[in-house]
């Protein structure tokens, strides 16, 4: 798990007094971990500079969508096929197309159009909000939600209630018996590897993969700057705005793949 930097967080500078709260508070949970009292209370720090930042993220969203939605009523009310062209510049809602359109074409290429349209909530909002929580690591004092492996593992568990109770719901017992294996004398032996793998792997997978690129990249991030103050650092937002792109798109891919391995197999296209 990634600890505070020098520079002060957006948290600190709005609300001081709650971020030392909050980080108390939190301190006093991993120092029975064994942790030292300094080492707990950097780590604290950055868990309540993400959650901060969460709330922000949710809330920049919430707002990001509600103005797409007037855009979205403004336009229709026009006449004829006006409604239907796209706005002579960019927009807000020019923007919701070209996203909306772009996660659909990927759920479209794995699944049905039908369990595309079905489950957009879910690999739409997750892109958008993960995307968003690691692009605020590159600006100034920005703390990315998804740096913090509790942040990434709630998510990971609403994929894994999510594909768990699609499997049930689409197949019934035929989701339990799926995991026993197509042998039945091999079912003691399959059936806690699948359940282990279906589980276990694929929630922790997410959460750590998404987890230690991102630490990975603010760390390369972090050396840029201490090594060349314009050029280098440059470079790495380039990559770091790039990576943030990446590993949202993989989260949400294989957050499709999972939901696809819940389908009825006869329901994929």
């Amino acid at each position: 798990m990634a600890t505070e930097s020098t520079m002060s967080s957006w948290f600190e500078l709005v609300a001081k007094q709650q971020h030392e709260a909050l980080t108390q508070f939190l301190a006093s949970g991993y120092t029975y971990s064994g942790m030292s009292t300094s080492e707990a209370e950097g780590v604290a720090s950055f868990g309540a500079n993400a959650v901060f930042t969460s709330w922000l993220v949710c809330f920049g969203l919430i707002g990001l969508a509600l103005v797409g939605r007037l855009s979205m009523n403004k336009v229709s009310t026009r006449t004829g096929v006006e409604k239907y062209y796209a706005d002579s510049k960019f927009s807000i809602r020019n923007f919701w197309e070209i996203y909306v359109s772009g996660i659909r074409d990927l759920g479209n290429s794995l699944m049905s159009k039908a369990n595309t349209k079905q489950f957009f909530w879910l690999f739409g909002g997750l892109f958008l909000y993960i995307f968003s929580s690691n692009i605020v690591g590159i600006l100034p004092g920005g703390t990315p939600p998804s740096q913090d492996i509790s942040n990434n593992l709630s998510m990971a568990i609403v994929v894994l209630i999510s594909f768990t109770v699609i499997g049930l719901s689409r197949q019934g017992m035929g989701f339990i018996k799926h995991l026993l294996g197509p042998v039945w004398y091999l079912a003691w032996l399959i059936f806690p590897i699948e359940v282990f793998s279906t589980f276990i792997v694929r929630p922790g997978s997410l959460a750590l993969r998404l987890g230690g690129n991102m630490n990975g990249d603010h760390t390369v991030l972090g050396i840029a700057y201490q090594f060349l103050e314009y050029g280098l650092p440059v470079a790495a937002l380039v990559l770091g705005t790039f990576v943030s792109l990446v590993q949202a798109f993989v989260f949400t891919l294989l957050t499709m793949i999972y939901v696809l391995l819940s389908l009825e197999h006869d329901d994929h296209h």
